[in-house]
C-alpha cells in the first residue's frame, strides 16, 4: 500500500494575497516626480539598505528619461515593497541605483 502525501494542492488559494508587479509609463511617473507628492529613497548598487534621497526633482526627472532606466510598480515581493503604499521602483544603470517613490494608497471603505 502506497503512501500519498496529504498536503495542499490546489495553489490558488496560497496565492490570494501576493500582490502583483505592474507595468507604469515613464511619463505616469513624471506627473509624480513633479506632483512633489512623494516619498523617495535610492539603493546604491551591492548596498542592502536604501536611504532618504534628497536631490531635487529635475535630477530625477534626467534619470527617468535615460533609455536604461526602467519602471514599474512594486509587487508584494518586490524589495522595497511597503503595505499600504504604492511603490514605483526606477531601476537606473546610469548612476548605479534602484530608485523608490513611494506614495500613499486611497482607502475606499
Amino acid at each position: 500500500m502506497c503512501c500519498v502525501p496529504l498536503g495542499h494542492r490546489n495553489g490558488k488559494s496560497r496565492r490570494e494575497w501576493i500582490d502583483p508587479v505592474k507595468r507604469i509609463t515613464k511619463a505616469a511617473v513624471d506627473q509624480i516626480i513633479y506632483g512633489e507628492n512623494f516619498e523617495c529613497l535610492y539603493c546604491l548598487d551591492g548596498e542592502n539598505s536604501f536611504k532618504e534621497y534628497d536631490g531635487c526633482t529635475a535630477n530625477l526627472s534626467q534619470i527617468l528619461h535615460d533609455g536604461k532606466t526602467k519602471v514599474k510598480i512594486a509587487g508584494s515581493r518586490t524589495p522595497g515593497y511597503k503595505m499600504g503604499r504604492q511603490t514605483v521602483v526606477m531601476t537606473a544603470p546610469c548612476v548605479s541605483a534602484t530608485i523608490l517613490l513611494r506614495l500613499q494608497v486611497a482607502k475606499y471603505f
